[in-house]
């Protein structure tokens, strides 16, 4: 959110706005041409300089989350910037990667993430795997929704959750990337202290090991970059991401938090990188030790006897008899 005019300086010098560079600006590396603007860093940058601090910034990640030299990485991807940049900037690191795609079934919608997702791959030549949500569940999401009352972008989201975890292993990878960047996770961090979900601070560091042998360590190599710096890298990189919005998103509480971020980033920028950082960084990782039992329907790992993704399928298996008995 950008503040819709800047007062002059004393001066009578324009002030700067969010994101504009100077004439003639100088890159921060190299002292060529800047054309890239980093507020938060107080830093511009030419082309090939960003890329260079974009490839750093995964790596730092990287090594403060211990995954410098892992076995093959899974890779979830939606078909949207953060996930495709995420894979890219893997593979341009050397990692040994494959995708994981899970269609929907949202009409439109989930037809374009997937195309976006089969070109990525194919003009990379490398390997993707492709289930969806119908023939994994046995349901689509805008079939779910018809049939809960509960919100559609929590059952989304854990439903993406278990499944990714649970396809992740089943194709033998024990590592699971996610394209989350710094505004996902700084807005998750504001929305649970906003809301004093103290029982979800543990899992807000970027890696989550495995705690049971059906979940993979989970890992969020984009946490230190930006949503701006991600569509920047896109473009340099010649990603085409899927940008059609969700049509069931329009509920989603995350995006107000963001909004709420986006508006102190651009009075104060470097807001968004302090919040975060000042969090994770005193933290350590969450322990590994087994929290979950097993699921005795699906054998999956649950943290009661039976686990949630079952649980909501007993749900909706009830309300369809019910439907078709009235």
């Amino acid at each position: 959110m950008e503040p819709k005019d800047r007062e002059p300086h004393a001066d009578g010098r324009k002030k700067m706005r969010y994101g504009e560079l100077p004439l003639e600006a100088k890159c921060t590396r190299c002292k060529g041409t800047a054309t890239i603007r980093m507020p938060s860093h107080h830093a511009n940058f030419c082309p090939p300089c960003f890329l260079r601090y974009f490839q750093t910034a995964v790596q730092r990640a990287m090594k403060t989350l211990g995954i410098q030299e892992p076995g093959p990485l899974m890779v979830a991807v939606s078909g949207g910037k953060d996930s495709l940049a995420l894979w890219a900037i893997l593979n341009e690191l050397g990692y040994e990667t494959r995708g994981l795609h899970l269609n929907l079934g949202i009409d439109g919608f989930s037809h374009s993430s997937e195309e976006a997702v089969r070109a990525f791959a194919r003009e990379r030549q490398l390997p993707l795997s492709i289930h969806s949500l119908k023939e994994t569940f046995g349901y689509t999401l805008p079939e779910i929704k018809g049939r809960t009352r509960r919100k559609i972008c929590g059952v989304c989201g854990f439903l993406k959750r278990q499944f990714m975890n649970r396809l992740t292993v089943r194709e033998g990878f024990r590592y699971l990337a996610l394209g989350h960047n710094l505004d996902d996770e700084a807005g998750r961090l504001l929305g649970n202290i906003v809301r004093h979900r103290t029982q979800y601070f543990a899992k807000q560091y970027p890696l989550l090991p495995s705690r049971h042998e059906k979940v993979p360590t989970r890992l969020k190599p984009l946490y230190r970059l930006e949503a701006h710096e991600i569509v920047t890298f896109c473009r340099l990189a010649s990603i085409k991401p899927c940008e059609d919005p969700c049509p069931l998103s329009g509920g989603a509480t995350s995006h107000v938090f963001k909004e709420a971020l986006d508006f102190l980033e651009a009075k104060m920028p470097g807001t968004k990188r302090d919040f975060l950082f000042s969090y994770v960084d005193r933290r350590p990782p969450p322990p590994a030790h087994p929290d979950f039992g097993t699921c005795r329907r699906c054998g999956e790992a649950a943290y009661e006897t039976i686990c949630s993704v079952c649980s909501l399928l007993e749900r909706l298996e009830k309300s369809k008899k019910n439907s078709q008995e009235s």
